[in-house]
């Protein structure tokens, strides 16, 4: 199955939607009246995906528009309200002091923050991450964190996060503990840092395994 990008002209009360030439890898997907498509969309509670007809065309400016009609109710693809990804990203934990986090977040600096442990991030969203680390985190307890992203541009350094404990599991067979944390008190320029780079590292692997199927 191939995945066509486009973008939304319009949208109606009565389930219509205006949409522009769809394209893949620059070629256009010629529609149909009565054609049907799959398309998903996303919005800042997750993915919806919701089956299409085609119903007409317009004109707008010169451009040629699709008009789709709603066939089914928006579906969530996703269980969790934000997307995870799957990382081999690394971090260090560092002792959270109260009224400590905003300098230490803006420095980017581990020069006054104590050292605790090392861990291994193995999913992250815009509101949080998984890790795997030896050292015990209690439900609760409130660490600066210091993230190395895989992936990301040479122009990334690491940086530092403020995160609390929601969630720690031990694993009997490894020692480790398998450790949940939400971040807290996030600027609106790393918060968009963090969404731009995991919508990149999602699309990347999207292209990555339709390039390996040969769709």
């Amino acid at each position: 199955m191939s995945y066509y990008k486009t973008n939304i002209g319009d949208m109606y009360s009565n389930g219509q939607i205006l949409v522009g030439a769809p394209l893949y890898k620059g070629q256009v997907l010629r529609m149909r009246m009565d054609d049907e498509v799959d398309m998903a969309f996303y919005r800042e509670s997750g993915r919806y995906s919701t089956k299409m007809r085609v119903v007409g065309f317009q004109r707008k400016d010169s451009v040629k528009y699709t008009m789709l009609e709603q066939l089914t109710a928006p579906e969530k693809n996703q269980r969790r309200d934000f997307y995870r990804l799957s990382t081999r990203s690394t971090a260090e934990l560092y002792k959270y002091e109260y009224g400590a986090e905003v300098a230490l977040v803006l420095k980017d600096t581990s020069n006054e923050a104590e050292f605790i442990a090392e861990a291994r991030a193995r999913d992250i969203s815009v509101t949080g991450v998984a890790l795997i680390t030896k050292h015990e985190c209690k439900l609760g307890e409130k660490y600066l964190m210091r993230l190395r992203l895989d992936g990301t541009w040479e122009r990334t350094k690491p940086f530092f996060i403020c995160a609390k404990v929601v969630r720690s599991d031990y694993i009997s067979e490894s020692g480790m503990y398998d450790v949940g944390m939400n971040f807290f008190g996030l600027t609106r320029s790393r918060r968009e840092f963090l969404t731009k780079y995991i919508l990149g590292q999602q699309q990347k692997r999207i292209l990555q395994r339709k390039l390996v199927e040969g769709e």
